[in-house]
């Protein structure tokens, strides 16, 4: 017969490992950001750091800067019609220009504080979010990064915050 004290201890571990396993968003959240500086190359975190980077040249240069560097790395459901990429460049772009200083250190410096991921879809090798610190909100904000088939189903941006 178990004990009150091994009973205890069975429901404790238990509560760990399914709200571990299930990826419980409370748990995540109280987990430590994570400082992200530099990703290997075609990663969800590089994608972000280009956007990031895209986002302080936007700002810094001007819209078309910024824009060179993000388009190239932009999911095809973005770039396939001109309405959708013109939506993305003229609306949401220069929206994520202007409030690219939330996201990055206040020396500017190229980098952000990763918080957690996650996927509405239900499949994290095919999309997830990428939720980063923002300094205007107690809520991290999320990169959304997914296969690309058009792409050799690598990695792209496919909204930003």
């Amino acid at each position: 017969m178990l004990t009150r004290r091994s009973l205890l201890t069975l429901f404790s571990l238990l509560f760990v490992v399914v709200a571990g396993g299930a990826g419980c968003k409370a748990i995540k959240r109280m987990l430590p950001t994570t400082t992200v500086n530099k990703a290997d190359e075609g990663t969800p975190e590089w994608l972000v750091l280009k956007g990031i980077e895209a986002g302080i040249a936007g700002k810094k240069e001007g819209t078309e800067a910024g824009w060179k560097i993000i388009r190239p790395w932009l999911h095809s459901s973005l770039t396939e019609l001109r309405t959708s990429e013109d939506n993305f460049l003229n609306m949401n772009f220069p929206a994520f220009c202007r409030k690219v200083h939330l996201f990055i250190p206040k020396d500017g410096s190229l980098s952000y504080e990763l918080d957690y991921y996650d996927s509405d879809v239900g499949d994290e090798e095919k999309e997830r979010r990428v939720f980063i610190v923002n300094t205007a909100s107690e809520n991290p904000s999320p990169f959304r990064i997914a296969r690309d088939p058009k792409a050799n189903n690598e990695w792209r941006i496919k909204n930003i915050p």
